[in-house]
């Protein structure tokens, strides 16, 4: 069965929430008005309407230099890793990426994974991709080295005023901890607001308040929304023009 990556949305579909997944993460929705949204698993804990979110951060012992177990030929689809001193629960990667990072000429690839299983602390298992030409190059086992990244749509959190994962979204309604639903990465929405910026100010993550947005000074962080309608008060929701999200 074949999923569409773009789905044109009818208003208040993103506020539906499931606890089942009903597309593949990262699908886009649009509405005519121009707004566009992401669709996301939520992770281990609740989150409010009107916050910005983000992915987690990397895992450090699966994110680069894992060691090829079992290596595979051009054009086959399973490889086997060793982790370093962290569990991967089942699944924890699919949808999301392995790459490999060195050694053999040109083996810089870059593939969607279809699953993998639990894969114990220093233990080694094996990764399906999800593409149906396998392989570009041969992986050779003991030489080339792998990294693991799991989609940023997958396990999202509250941005945290000290970034670790790249930011996702604006959530439009409050959303359970392991649900599935939507956020916002462009056009007109509501945030949270840290201080008072003046209608028309650029705004991006506070490195004060986890989720809020914050006026964008010559050394915070990039832009990802500009005020709209009125000035901003601290702590309270106000119109913004979401952008630099997708």
């Amino acid at each position: 069965m074949s999923f569409p990556n773009t789905i044109a949305g009818k208003y208040g579909w993103e506020k539906d929430e499931t606890t089942d997944q009903r597309h593949p993460l990262g699908t886009t929705m649009t509405f005519v008005d121009g707004r566009r949204y992401k669709y996301v698993e939520v992770g281990g804990s609740n989150i409010e309407e009107g916050l910005l979110v983000a992915s987690e951060a990397v895992v450090g012992n699966h994110d680069e230099d894992l060691v090829v177990a079992t290596g595979a030929s051009a054009g086959g689809t399973t490889v086997e890793v060793t982790l370093g001193g962290t569990a991967a629960a089942e699944n924890l990667y699919k949808e999301g990426y392995i790459f490999f990072n060195l050694e053999s000429p040109s083996n810089a690839y870059f593939y969607k994974i279809k699953s993998h299983p639990e894969i114990a602390s220093s233990g080694s298992g094996v990764i399906t991709i999800d593409e149906e030409d396998g392989f570009e190059e041969a992986i050779v086992a003991g030489t080339d080295k792998a990294g693991l990244i799991k989609s940023p749509y997958k396990d999202i959190i509250v941005a945290p005023a000290a970034v670790a994962g790249r930011f996702v979204g604006v959530t439009v309604r409050d959303l359970t901890a392991g649900s599935y639903g939507w956020v916002q990465t462009a056009g007109m929405s509501v945030a949270k607001i840290d201080g008072t910026p003046a209608v028309g100010t650029l705004v991006g993550a506070s490195s004060n308040h986890a989720g809020q947005l914050l006026a964008v000074g010559a050394d915070t962080t990039p832009a990802i929304a500009r005020l709209h309608g009125k000035a901003g008060v601290d702590n309270e929701y106000h119109t913004v023009f979401l952008m630099n999200l997708d």
